[in-house]
């Protein structure tokens, strides 16, 4: 067998460009399906970063934008206590609110996500120093406010330790917060989908209400649901209990299977897409090939009658035109294989990681067993013909061929 891999090789070296060029289609189709293997791995571990570092039982609640009378379904701070005294199984629910602004410390001033949060925590981050927003806090409406790991990074990037900020102070425009707790980094995933639901300074939502949204609607509500609260049916009846509430308005909720439903069903259409082109691309690789195959069992059918002369069997000239196809399928598949890997790594540094922040491992199992899969099967599929017509040819007109 290494024999014939050997002789293979050699013909193959000797016939670099008619190779390569035969190889070409193989090496596009493979490298296509797994590029786009890569490229989903890389967004589904963007999708789940989404949240990065909410409780995974956490749904948002808005006011569907196309019903008849939107005025009529607008959201008000007693649609909270609302959703907490007549959704069982609903923890609590704040004010769903967020802005990028500037937020200065001393000589620092940092672009931020600026929000609220309540006592009963939403973020899976841990407290690395003081405490997170108490209930005293919510009640009072008082001017604290919580550091993430990042917001701590950039505002006092000479801090020796997340304790030496405590008390200090952060600015937004002229409002001043003073700093009761800091966050180490979230235990989920570490990433977003462009839609980052976390902020990076936070601060309890009834203050933020009366500094910034004090007399408008509420843009949505953020819901907390309890551990054991199957998150369907919380969704549901709190948006049946709002219905109820605002004359029949229609309410929409958005939770992390939500998004993910959205990018799997994006990238199954985009998939079928690459797939087909794909295919095509096997399918021209695989005639070339056999055409190949053709055309090396007619430059050797004197060879091939010599060997049948001194004994091979068709047998032995049957594996061994086999295992030229598979050399040369198998040669296309792996160049294919690492190129497909490597455009989907690139495109996860390139654009994935940038609205992400982070990057899927590249599915090496999966990509050796497409490759092996596509060689084995273009071998048996286009392989078998030229084989057969070599096995069979006959010796004493073989040995006359010229």
């Amino acid at each position: 067998m290494l024999d014939y891999m050997r002789e293979t090789l050699e013909l193959m070296q000797e016939n670099l460009t008619r190779t390569i060029l035969t190889l070409i289609g193989l090496v596009v189709g493979v490298a296509a399906i797994i590029s786009i293997q890569v490229a989903a791995a890389g967004m589904a571990a963007a999708v789940n970063g989404a949240f990065r570092g909410i409780n995974v039982n956490t749904f948002f609640l808005f006011p569907k934008s196309t019903q008849g009378s939107t005025q009529r379904a607008n959201l008000g701070l007693s649609d909270l206590t609302l959703l907490e005294r007549n959704v069982p199984g609903v923890e609590t629910a704040i004010p769903f609110g967020q802005t990028r602004t500037i937020v200065n410390a001393g000589h620092q001033h940092v672009m931020l996500k600026f929000g609220g949060e309540s006592y009963r925590r939403f973020s899976t981050a841990p407290v690395v120093a003081g405490h997170a927003i108490t209930r005293t806090d919510v009640e009072n409406a008082s001017p604290v406010c919580v550091l993430s790991s990042k917001a701590y990074a950039r505002l006092f990037p000479h801090a020796l330790d997340p304790s030496t900020v405590l008390g200090q102070s952060v600015y937004v425009g002229p409002k001043r917060y003073v700093v009761a707790g800091v966050l180490g980094p979230a235990t989920l995933s570490t990433a977003s989908l462009g839609f980052d639901i976390n902020n990076d300074v936070v601060i309890p939502y009834t203050t933020f209400y009366n500094d910034y949204q004090r007399g408008r609607p509420l843009f949505g509500i953020q819901v907390l649901g309890s551990r054991d609260a199957k998150l369907a049916t919380l969704e549901a009846n709190a948006k049946r209990v709002l219905s109820e509430a605002h004359g029949g308005s229609i309410y929409q909720t958005f939770d992390f299977g939500f998004f993910s439903k959205q990018i799997d069903g994006f990238f199954g259409v985009v998939g079928t897409i690459v797939s087909a082109v794909g295919a095509i691309s096997l399918l021209v690789a695989g005639i070339g090939i056999m055409n190949i195959l053709f055309v090396s069992v007619s430059e050797r059918t004197r060879e091939i009658g010599i060997r049948r002369a001194i004994g091979a069997s068709r047998a032995t000239i049957l594996i061994q035109f086999f295992v030229e196809a598979f050399v040369l399928a198998f040669s296309g598949s792996l160049v294919g294989m690492l190129a497909g890997l490597g455009i989907g790594e690139l495109a996860q540094q390139l654009f994935i990681a940038r609205i992400s922040g982070t990057i899927a491992a590249l599915p090496w199992a999966q990509a050796i067993l497409l490759a092996t899969l596509f060689a084995t099967v273009v071998t048996l599929v286009f392989g078998t013909l030229p084989a057969l017509r070599a096995a069979s040819v006959d010796p004493i007109e073989a040995l006359r061929y010229e």
